[in-house]
């Protein structure tokens, strides 16, 4: 019975990159270890204590576990699913899913067919605990007695929830060779950001038209430090959360990847919007010609589901020099050069200003963050030790207000 399950399991075809999982790895191996008389032999127990100890890392259930696997495998049934619905599957595609389904829901139902002498201690890590959030996603898989019969089920989920890196993290990051998902993010809130309210309603309307499906803007924030800009894009996972929408960060430096990423991000259905924070460039630097090639002027149009969001604290974003426009040296064409440098800024359709902090806006600033954290302190005295803070610092601004209020937690 357990050599029948190993050998079934090493015919998963379309799911059968749940083979490389840990959990799933170190289970065939305590099964590969077996002894011919079905007992447990030292590299069988070992490779299945191994699997429990990796099923804990997780925190999930060994069925729980198993059904998160198939609600993220990126194969060729989920991706056709995702980006054509069900019907783009050919009918050999689905006769082979529906097999692959049914291997996997003998080993969720009888997981006890893998069992140790110290099955009924470990019994309760096997058991299916109903997880609350993205795991219960597939609570009809566990009802369904014939998961080979819930092609069409799951067809829906993956074209909601996408597949892979995508459908399991909200907030990822190009590291240059791929993406990495994150796993605990900084997610602020839009009504963590006091002030600037035109911008927030440019900003939401732009990326509410965006997640909806129509065409929308690449946008530039530009304006003093600290002012609130990176927290209000971070903040747009919150405020988009139900129509699914990702968050990807892209460094300065990894800017040369980016015609890469959105090729790779193009495979997939859900809103994208691709975050570049702090950008500016050297007069010496070439990397934003690529970036200009991405957003308009290259051959590759930028798909309809990704916009690029970016930060900076200079309007134009490639540094530039009197001589530029003067047109000593050699340079003949400098009118050509400095154009080219100033093109970058007009590739983004809508353009957010954030003016340096007032006064008054700082000090509402502090006062709804003492507020939100529970601080108590005359009125008074803390608006004079604000201003004394941002004088004695960095100026007024958001974060500046935020390094004085965590000052406070000390005392």
């Amino acid at each position: 019975m357990l050599t029948d399950l190993n050998y079934r399991l090493s015919c998963l075809t379309v799911y059968r990159s749940l083979l490389q999982d840990p959990v799933m790895s170190a289970l065939r191996s305590s099964l590969e270890n077996l002894q011919p008389t079905g007992d447990q032999s030292l590299a069988a127990s070992d490779a299945f204590h191994s699997m429990v100890h990796r099923l804990l890392q997780t925190g999930l259930s060994f069925g729980d576990h198993l059904l998160d696997l198939i609600s993220h495998d990126d194969n060729p049934f989920s991706r056709n699913c995702e980006l054509y619905g069900l019907d783009s599957c050919s009918a050999a595609l689905q006769q082979v899913t529906a097999r692959d389904l049914r291997i996997l829901q003998d080993l969720y139902v009888n997981p006890s067919m893998v069992a140790v002498p110290e099955w009924q201690e470990l019994q309760p890590l096997f058991d299916s605990q109903e997880p609350a959030g993205s795991n219960s996603l597939l609570t009809w898989l566990r009802q369904s007695e014939d998961w080979g019969q819930e092609l069409s089920s799951l067809a829906d989920h993956y074209r909601k929830h996408s597949r892979g890196m995508i459908s399991r993290y909200r907030a990822l990051s190009w590291e240059g060779e791929g993406l990495q998902g994150l796993e605990h993010p900084d997610l602020p809130r839009m009504s963590d950001l006091i002030g600037y309210e035109s911008q927030k309603e440019q900003i939401l309307a732009n990326t509410r038209q965006f997640v909806e499906g129509f065409p929308a803007n690449n946008i530039l924030l530009y304006g003093s430090r600290g002012t609130g800009k990176s927290t209000m894009v971070k903040s747009l996972i919150h405020e988009f959360w139900d129509w699914g929408l990702r968050l990807v960060e892209v460094g300065r430096d990894q800017l040369v990847y980016l015609p890469q990423l959105v090729e790779t991000l193009s495979d997939y259905r859900l809103p994208v919007i691709i975050f570049i924070d702090d950008l500016s460039f050297e007069a010496y630097e070439t990397g934003y010609k690529g970036l200009k090639a991405v957003m308009e002027g290259s051959l590759q149009l930028q798909p309809q589901h990704i916009l690029i969001y970016a930060t900076s604290n200079r309007r134009h974003l490639v540094k530039e020099f009197f001589a530029d426009r003067s047109g000593p040296g050699e340079e003949i064409h400098t009118q050509d050069t400095l154009q080219e440098k100033l093109s970058l800024s007009d590739r983004f359709g809508l353009t957010l200003t954030f003016p340096p902090t007032q006064q008054q806006l700082y000090l509402q600033i502090v006062e709804h963050m003492v507020q939100e954290q529970g601080i108590e302190m005359d009125a008074e005295l803390l608006r004079r030790r604000a201003l004394e803070w941002e004088r004695a610092h960095h100026g007024r601004s958001g974060r500046t207000a935020r390094q004085f209020v965590n000052s406070l937690r000390r005392l």
